[in-house]
């Protein structure tokens, strides 16, 4: 018996030697930082590799917590998700963020984050993997930045070409209006007048008129509508599909987007594109317009009208509308960007009246913007082709 204790003992003691071993390899890794957190969130442990990611020593680290080193705007979301770790309405998270570090350079990390228990004091402990991600993200920024510049330049292109074309083709009625209304002056104010010549000019006058009206109702037919399927679109799916898409420059921006949707939400009839096109607009306008404020908060309602009709509310806590503009915002090419061009929010109006439904805006309180839409309710599930503007 004695003998079989020790056996058993020496085994167990083998296993931990291993199991010390296989930690240690792991806490040796050296392309990701490994750290313990208490339950208050204090650093326990924090790996060779996370410490020369942040550029603390391990008891310096010991004394502060993830969120003294990570940017004010970002420190709401990271709480968030914290407390819901220790709530338990979540088992792990993962986040993109920044970090700033000793030296005051901020970084770009892919945070993996999950309970332990904790062996002395029982407490939830959290253990997290970090990956160092910033020239992954600068190496996305510089694309995004040169595929946007490259987007401009082409539409800048594009549109210098259309516009010459354009001012081309109606300079040359234009020139012989002028031409020969001046000729038909002069055979007017001879003695004795000569109205046979001036008769011919002012015909001439008439047909270049007609060339101009021509070249403009050509231009008029790039624009004009076309038939789009409409179908019987759920808002509230289309919410949580333009928020996946924003995903990213939500997480960069450190937004946090409250929902509050209503499940007994009437479906309406829409092109599903473009109602796309236009709540991905607004959202990414409330991002832009928050990028100067600490508080970064976005709430997106929606509910049923009494008068049958579906409404999209986007609410951010930015800056905020001069109250002197947003009586233009809505306005072709009015804008307060400095590279902007002014024509989204027109189109994204357009579209939504095109559909029978409404879109304004208001200040929201005690800063910010509400934009609101509304549509009506769908009468039929089935396709139709209507007309709707481009």
């Amino acid at each position: 018996m004695h003998r079989e204790t020790n056996e058993r003992f020496t085994q167990l003691e083998r296993e931990l030697r291993v199991n010390e071993e296989r930690w240690r390899a792991v806490m040796a890794n050296p392309f990701m930082g490994i750290t313990v957190l208490d339950e208050n969130q204090y650093f326990v442990m924090a790996n060779s590799t996370y410490q020369a990611m942040v550029g603390y020593t391990e008891d310096e680290l010991q004394k502060i917590t993830p969120l003294d080193i990570t940017p004010a705007s970002e420190r709401e979301i990271n709480r968030a998700l914290f407390r819901e770790l220790q709530q338990g309405k979540r088992q792990h998270f993962e986040l993109v963020k920044r970090l700033q570090r000793k030296d005051g350079e901020l970084i770009w990390v892919q945070l993996y984050v999950f309970k332990v228990p904790g062996q002395e004091s029982g407490g939830q402990h959290t253990f997290g993997m970090t990956f160092d991600i910033t020239e992954k993200m600068r190496a996305q920024d510089a694309l995004q930045t040169a595929r946007a510049e490259l987007a401009r330049y082409a539409h800048v292109s594009r549109m210098g070409a259309m516009t010459a074309s354009i001012a081309h083709e109606i300079n040359q009625p234009l020139g012989a209006i002028i031409a020969n209304a001046r000729a038909g002056l002069r055979w007017m104010t001879r003695t004795p007048p000569n109205l046979a010549e001036a008769r011919e000019r002012f015909e001439s006058i008439a047909d270049a008129s007609q060339r101009a009206a021509e070249v403009i109702q050509s231009v008029r037919a790039m624009f004009e509508t076309k038939e789009l399927a409409r179908v019987s679109v759920d808002l509230n799916q289309l919410i949580q599909e333009v928020l996946s898409l924003a995903q990213g420059a939500l997480q960069r921006q450190g937004i946090i987007v409250h929902t509050q949707l209503d499940e007994m939400l009437i479906p309406v009839t829409a092109n599903r594109v473009q109602l796309q096109q236009v709540l991905f607009n607004l959202v990414t306008n409330a991002i832009e317009a928050m990028e100067s404020v600490a508080d970064r908060t976005m709430l997106i309602k929606s509910k049923s009208g009494s008068n049958g009709e579906a409404q999209i509310t986007v609410e951010d806590s930015g800056s905020g509308i001069d109250p002197n503009d947003i009586g233009k915002i809505f306005d072709s090419f009015f804008t307060t960007k400095v590279d902007g061009m002014g024509m989204g929010l027109s189109i994204c109006r357009s579209i939504i009246e095109s559909h029978g439904g409404r879109l304004w805006v208001s200040p929201a309180s005690p800063h910010g913007a509400i934009f609101r839409m509304t549509l009506p309710a769908s009468t039929s599930g089935k396709e139709t082709g209507d007309r709707v503007e481009q």
